[in-house]
């Protein structure tokens, strides 16, 4: 993955609203659950990592170093390794919601890995 920030941030920020469509695609009445668990996991709600990936937006486009990043955001790569866990997670979580529905699962899993990835080049940029 490149290590571009402009690109890493972008990246973060389709990987936000991927999230975003895959639980509003959900049952009305399991979406606040799965909004609530994804808060308590990533340490952000949705909207709250939404306008935190803004921010970096414009910070790293007036190429802002990664030093400066981290001080404007002192638990930025703690929040982005809860976030990393998450999806790194996601597969297990959803084995468990949907059974053993193989074709779900397996796009669960590779969305889960590029989500993952995307991140986790981010936290290395950050250093």
């Amino acid at each position: 993955m490149t290590s571009d920030p402009v690109t890493l941030v972008a990246a973060l920020r389709n990987t936000l609203e991927d999230t975003e469509r895959d639980f509003s695609s959900m049952p009305f009445f399991v979406r606040p659950m799965v909004r609530r668990g994804f808060a308590s996991r990533t340490g952000l709600g949705l909207d709250e990592w939404q306008r935190l990936a803004s921010a970096l937006v414009s910070e790293v486009k007036s190429d802002t170093a990664p030093t400066q990043v981290r001080e404007r955001h002192p638990r930025l790569r703690e929040n982005l390794a809860q976030l990393a866990e998450n999806y790194r997670t996601a597969p297990e979580r959803a084995s468990k919601g949907m059974g053993a529905l193989a074709g779900t699962l397996q796009r669960v899993q590779e969305t889960s890995r590029r989500r993952e990835e995307a991140v986790r080049a981010l936290i290395a940029w950050l250093g």
